[in-house]
């Protein structure tokens, strides 16, 4: 039998490990971090920087998807948007990056710009939003009901 569980207590190692998991690494000034263990090992985190009570940039990484892993977006969403409040959060993805793309999308991201040659290694870097009523799994008694149009992009 294996041992899995959330993990909302040690943000330096989580941090340290999502960082790890980055194309070209990262560094966080302030930050909270939560992640998934399994048998030990993390296989999921998610890091919260760059908050400025409005939005904040959202570092998910994933080694081994799993069904902890879902329920750590939940945990991490429910935080980000009732207990920090922000209004919208933020992830900046390498546009040659396609599953990262894909499972921003399947919870709800939307792409809202795109930066020309800013990626990690020159190409194209995605910005998406997620509002909290298009968050596709914990839909909740706290999210907004009144729908936003997105942006689109050409």
């Amino acid at each position: 039998m294996s041992a899995s569980r959330l993990i909302f207590d040690n943000k330096r190692r989580v941090g340290d490990w999502v960082a790890k998991q980055m194309p070209n690494g990262a560094s966080w000034h302030e930050y909270y971090a939560m992640g998934a263990e399994k048998n030990g090992e993390l296989v999921s985190g998610i890091v919260f920087e760059s908050y400025n009570k409005h939005n904040a940039n959202a570092h998910i990484a994933i080694s081994k998807p799993t069904r902890l892993f879902i329920e750590l977006l939940d945990h991490a969403f429910v935080y980000s948007f009732k207990t920090m409040q922000v209004q919208r959060l933020t992830a900046l993805i390498d546009a040659d990056n396609v599953k990262s793309i894909q499972v921003c999308l399947h919870v709800g991201f939307q792409v809202e710009a795109v930066m020309q040659n800013a990626g990690s290694s020159g190409q194209n870097l995605l910005i998406l939003v997620l509002w909290p009523e298009n968050y596709y799994r914990g839909k909740r008694s706290w999210v907004k009901t009144t729908p936003r149009h997105p942006t689109t992009v050409h």
